[in-house]
């Protein structure tokens, strides 16, 4: 089994701002925005509505098989979304919603989103987002949830730098190196957890989208700079080029169910003047005849 690790992008589910290399980083074999959970379809569904509450999304609804977010906005992209909207409108809203299916014990999930405005006249305007910025803040929301990439799952677009990353503020803007992969591209360039690199192929590093970016850019040549800060001293080294693999590995394969036997249930048996009393109702009723219940009777006291 591959689970999308934090090998690339940080932990944190955000929604990636604008980059200039708008390029999709994992292309599932479907093309879609999509990932799999090894969890049944209702444990999927309360999984990613308590991990939408957890990033800070509102919940709108959620069903077994449905999710939907509300998911914030960065600044950038409120402003280009509102400049392109009417000019009497509200701020533009954005929404994430995730759909739930069951395959060989496991849950496939893919996502869609739109925008909303509201209009002065209360019309609602409605835009779907397709782009490979939207596709990739989804997939990396599926990458800290603990989402699998679907075999054949492909990465043709960015470099792997071999490390896990979480965004920082102090002591420079930047990413900081929270782990490495032994052997990856960085680890053999020298860089070492608590390294902040601050520019990876001469693109700043101060989100998602400018990660993505540098690392789209990193593929262009077969070594690429990265500038970083260690104990207050700027550093610079160059890394070689790598590309994560296609994902090969099959989907885990279901869990069975441990069913619980019902406790045994002790039933006393029948005295005979309880089966006398039982014939002699039948009889009574007309359902036997009475020679039938004195044979029935001679039964039960013979034995």
């Amino acid at each position: 089994m591959q689970r999308i690790t934090t090998m690339i992008v940080c932990a944190a589910a955000m929604v990636a701002t604008p980059a200039m290399a708008d390029e999709p980083y994992a292309i599932p074999p479907s093309g879609m925005t999509e990932t799999y959970f090894p969890m049944r379809v209702v444990d999927a569904s309360d999984h990613l509505a308590n991990k939408c509450l957890d990033a800070g999304w509102t919940m709108v609804s959620s069903t077994e098989t449905v999710v939907v977010c509300e998911v914030p906005m960065s600044f950038g992209s409120r402003l280009l979304s509102a400049l392109a909207a009417p000019r009497y409108s509200t701020p533009p809203r954005q929404y994430f919603r995730f759909n739930m299916a069951g395959i060989r014990g496991n849950t496939r999930v893919q996502a869609t989103a739109w925008q909303e405005t509201q209009t002065a006249f209360g019309q609602n305007q409605r835009t779907d987002l397709a782009s490979n910025n939207y596709h990739n803040s989804v997939m990396n929301f599926f990458e800290s949830v603990g989402g699998i990439y679907p075999p054949g799952t492909q990465f043709p677009n960015h470099a792997m730098p071999g490390s896990a990353f979480e965004f920082v503020k102090e002591p420079v803007e930047g990413i900081e190196v929270t782990e490495l992969t032994p052997g990856g591209a960085f680890e053999r360039a020298g860089i070492v957890p608590g390294d902040v690199v601050t520019r990876l192929a001469r693109e700043r590093t101060k989100n998602l989208g400018d990660l993505l970016d540098g690392l789209h850019k990193a593929i262009r040549a077969e070594t690429y700079e990265v500038e970083f800060q260690r104990g207050g001293e700027t550093m610079k080294v160059g890394v070689a080029r790598e590309f994560r693999p296609a994902v090969t590995e099959p989907l885990p394969e279901p869990m069975e169910e441990v069913v619980e036997a019902a406790p045994a249930t002790m039933v006393a048996p029948m005295s005979v003047a309880d089966e006398l009393a039982k014939f002699a109702k039948l009889r009574d009723d007309g359902i036997i005849s009475a020679e039938e219940f004195e044979a029935a009777k001679l039964r039960l006291l013979a034995d």
